[in-house]
């Protein structure tokens, strides 16, 4: 009779134990719902994508050997507001506020070809601060260029095939 009151408890303490890992990642995604909608929501904003089209369609012939301060203004505007959009949002990563998995999932493509888009002017603008005895010129956009490495080890296609409920198959 103990022995099976034994195994009734442990039984109880193993569903329970699993009942609160479950109850745990509810909440996680609870607390992350409204972050990854709002990060999406911006980045689908007006002003993001006509950033995304000029770091795309015309910074690459610019020259940057000037930094943003080569830019006009309104130009810098649009591109310090879409690296500062990427750098926050690899930093939410970074410190495990957001996973990876949807951020490449649905903005892997844009992480990618915004930052080899705007790594020369990062490389300008680092040199700059560093010349400018600025502290940590380096941190410039670090997290945005560690969201570019997570990116690419965890492409979008892979973070879309991974994810439970992804039934489509590319062609």
């Amino acid at each position: 009779m103990e022995t099976a009151a034994l195994a009734v408890s442990v039984v109880a303490l193993m569903v329970s134990g699993l009942v609160s890992l479950r109850q745990l990642r509810l909440t996680q995604h609870a607390n992350t719902l409204p972050v990854l909608v709002d990060l999406f929501r911006e980045h689908r904003s007006e002003r993001l994508a006509r950033a995304r089209h000029f770091v795309h369609a015309e910074l690459p012939g610019r020259d940057l050997s000037s930094g943003l301060a080569g830019l006009p203004q309104d130009e810098q505007e649009l591109v310090r507001d879409l690296a500062w959009y990427y750098d926050n949002l690899g930093a939410l990563v970074a410190h495990g506020v957001v996973d990876i998995e949807p951020v490449s999932g649905y903005l892997g493509g844009s992480v990618i070809s915004v930052w080899e888009s705007m790594e020369p002017l990062v490389a300008v603008e680092r040199a700059y601060r560093a010349n400018n005895s600025l502290p940590d010129p380096n941190r410039w956009q670090e997290y945005f260029e560690n969201l570019y490495h997570l990116v690419r080890e965890l492409p979008a296609e892979q973070a879309r095939a991974q994810a439970r409920h992804w039934r489509l198959s590319r062609p």
